[in-house]
């Protein structure tokens, strides 16, 4: 017998079944990018452009770019933040598509040298419609800033983005991790050589001179920066082409305040397809934890360049330290080195073993750290009793400062190295401790004070001068070390003055495995010994 439940189904007509699936059809997703980003699309799609130099690359960066924004609007939202704490800002944004831009530019060459030239794929518009090829040509060619010719590549970066971008110089220095004054300083460089450029480009259209037409040719020039340098050289040299660009650019503003008479274009971002790209970055899951940026202090991403230094900091550490930095003294002195050969006024004293990371993370219990390296600092080289005081220990250290007895071993008091001399205090000097008052020295010769930290790549040498008389000092890599780079070799300092000097490694000379050399620094006797490992 057959059932007739089907005869008295509640989806009566298939009429009803479409009238319930009509809202699924309707509550489809927008094909553009959330709203909050369309004053910046077309801004970052052009940036991308630029650096990339494809359509397609650009659209899937830009998608990157918004979905890093998104994921963190997210994350601020999940902790409470206020709404108008939410909006990304403009030079954040730029700052995302910088790291996006230089990450993808890594990974193109990765790709691309292992193998084939075009990294195993066809260029950016040999699977494109003509029509659609021409346009990309075009939107390309309309980036070009052929007065840009002659800057260099940090210029012209800084100088697109407060020209073509719009971005006030606060806000380029936010977007390049740069220093105010410095990206002030370096736009006005870039402007300078813009209006050089464009001097010598307004004495092609208007000036006769034939060493001129033989540079630019019969046709339309093509700038390159070899071209621009030789038509600048020429212009500075050339009597009447110079008064020819004065004549040219006697009307406009002064040298160094403008870059451009007018806003260069942007390219139009397209919104469907970066919208696709967001929505791919959004949903795929990073298979490791570089596929999203890093950020500072101030919320900004770090450069790749930077973690990946960071991440070889990290494994150098874990394994041993790569350069390690000790201060050894002569048999008598440790951290702070003698008087040019005169004796210590005065024995009684200690000194401090320092160890000192890069990033300066080390922790001392209520606050005695900050004490305890204030103590260290300000009486590095002094004769004074010195007892109590601690050991510093930073986790990791890269850099370490300590004091070196004759045999080799760490010593904890001066002291006792100092009486391992004897015989050496000068006739009058005061004993703490005797039964006399101390009596205070007369002023002695110079006297020079060595230290040592890591800043960076770099060992920082600290050079201070006290005592009576002006101390003149020499540093040099001994023990054939050529792979050691110092800033400065020599100099003369007064009591009271301070220097420091740089040492770093060559690592396209420092020897393969494991190396070790010194830095001596006279008159004292003191060295720095470093270590490292080369490739």
């Amino acid at each position: 017998m057959m059932s007739s439940r089907s005869e008295h189904s509640t989806h009566a007509t298939g009429a009803h079944r479409a009238q319930r699936r009509a809202p699924r059809v309707t509550t489809t997703r927008p094909q553009r990018p959330p709203a909050r980003y369309e004053p910046y699309l077309d801004g970052l799609f052009t940036y991308c452009l630029s650096v990339l130099c494809e359509h397609d690359a650009a659209a899937v960066t830009l998608g990157d770019v918004l979905a890093v924004a998104e994921r963190r609007l997210g994350r601020g939202r999940g902790r409470g933040r206020a709404e108008d704490e939410e909006e990304p800002s403009r030079p954040w944004l730029y700052a995302v598509a910088r790291w996006a831009c230089l990450r993808k530019l890594a990974e193109l060459r990765e790709r691309r040298e292992p193998r084939d030239p075009t990294g195993g794929r066809g260029g950016p518009d040999t699977a494109l419609p003509e029509p659609v090829a021409d346009r990309r040509r075009r939107e390309l060619a309309a980036l070009a800033w052929p007065e840009a010719a002659g800057t260099t590549a940090a210029q012209r970066e800084a100088l697109e983005l407060h020209v073509r971008h719009q971005l006030t110089p606060a806000e380029v220095a936010a977007a390049l991790g740069k220093e105010p004054d410095e990206t002030r300083a370096l736009l006005s460089s870039a402007a300078c050589e813009v209006e050089r450029t464009r001097a010598a480009l307004a004495v092609v259209e208007l000036g006769h001179c034939p060493v001129v037409a033989r540079l630019a040719g019969d046709t339309q020039v093509l700038l390159s920066a070899a071209l621009r340098r030789e038509l600048v050289r020429h212009v500075d040299d050339c009597r009447e082409c110079r008064r020819m660009a004065e004549r040219a650019t006697a009307d406009g503003p002064w040298p160094g305040t403008a870059a451009a008479p007018a806003a260069l274009p942007l390219v139009e971002a397209p919104r469907s397809a970066v919208h696709a790209a967001m929505l791919c970055a959004l949903s795929a899951r990073p298979v490791r934890a570089a596929a999203g940026p890093r950020f500072d202090r101030r919320g900004f991403p770090l450069d790749p360049q930077d973690r990946a230094a960071r991440r070889s900091r990290l494994r150098s550490r874990a394994l041993t330290t790569t350069v390690v930095a000790t201060v050894v003294a002569a048999p008598v002195l440790a951290l702070w080195a003698a008087y040019r050969g005169a004796p210590l006024a005065g024995d009684e004293h200690d000194t401090d073993s320092v160890a000192a990371a890069a990033d300066g993370a080390g922790e001392a219990p209520d606050g005695e750290q900050d004490r305890s390296a204030g103590r260290a600092y300000e009486q590095a080289g002094s004769a004074q009793d010195r007892s109590g005081a601690t050991r510093l220990r930073s986790g990791g250290p890269e850099v370490s400062v300590e004091v070196i007895g004759v045999d080799g071993k760490p010593e904890r008091h001066a002291k006792d190295v100092g009486r391992s001399r004897g015989g050496s205090r000068p006739e009058g000097g005061g004993r703490h401790g005797g039964g006399s008052a101390p009596s205070r020295p007369a002023p002695g010769p110079g006297r020079l004070t060595v230290e040592a930290q890591p800043s960076g790549d770099v060992t920082v040498i600290t050079l201070s001068a006290s005592g009576g008389a002006p101390v003149r000092w020499s540093a040099s890599a001994s023990g054939g070390a050529s792979w050691l780079r110092l800033s400065r070799t020599a100099g003369e300092l007064r009591p009271g003055d301070t220097t420091t000097l740089t040492v770093s490694v060559d690592h396209d000379r420092e020897p393969p495995g494991r190396w070790r050399a010194r830095v001596t620094v006279a008159p004292s006797g003191a060295m720095v010994v470093i270590e490292g490992r080369g490739k």
